[in-house]
């Protein structure tokens, strides 16, 4: 087999093959074997059980999402949403700047005017605010006791201050639990 320093360095498609080593089920006579493995089938096994949804807000949303919140996620019955990372993009109009006074969360509370900690999955801080250029914000991912059941909604409290003019595109990946 040559170094594989010697291949050059290629984009995967999902037809792709790579080589790897299929581990035998403990406890079995079976020995360790060299197989081919379709990249789409490797991609799949990584992503297993997340989802990733992305839902763009137009500015009227954006700023009325202070009020119910805005669902990114609908809720499943029976099922808790956890996530697992999440970020924000603003796409401002000319001229135009992001402000918020409180921070903004991923939450499934039934109600932005009465979230708390223990409900809050992510968010983006109030000191990350005045956004006066195309930016991405990355939520931080804290401990909550989410609802069973309930949508993931974007968000502040109802007592902020929003402002802004453009767009914002809330990207959540996330599995049920």
């Amino acid at each position: 087999m040559a170094n594989l320093t010697a291949y050059p360095i290629g984009t995967p498609k999902s037809g792709d093959l790579i080589i790897g080593t299929s581990v035998p089920v403990p406890g079995t006579n079976q020995k360790p074997t060299t197989k081919n493995f379709e990249i789409e089938s490797v991609a799949s096994l990584i992503s297993r059980g997340f989802v990733e949804v992305t839902k763009t807000l137009t500015n009227a949303e954006y700023l009325s999402s202070k009020t119910a919140g805005i669902i990114i996620v609908p809720g499943v019955t029976g099922r808790y949403i956890q996530v697992v990372s999440a970020y924000a993009n603003f796409v401002r109009t000319s001229g135009a700047v992001f402000m918020f006074s409180q921070d903004l969360v991923l939450s499934n509370n039934t109600s932005m005017g009465n979230l708390n900690s223990n409900n809050i999955q992510a968010r983006i801080p109030q000191d990350l605010e005045d956004i006066d250029a195309d930016e991405i914000a990355i939520f931080g991912l804290e401990a909550a006791k989410p609802t069973k059941g309930l949508p993931l909604r974007f968000g502040t409290s109802s007592t902020a201050t929003i402002t802004g003019g453009g767009t914002v595109t809330i990207t959540v990946r996330y599995q049920l639990i």
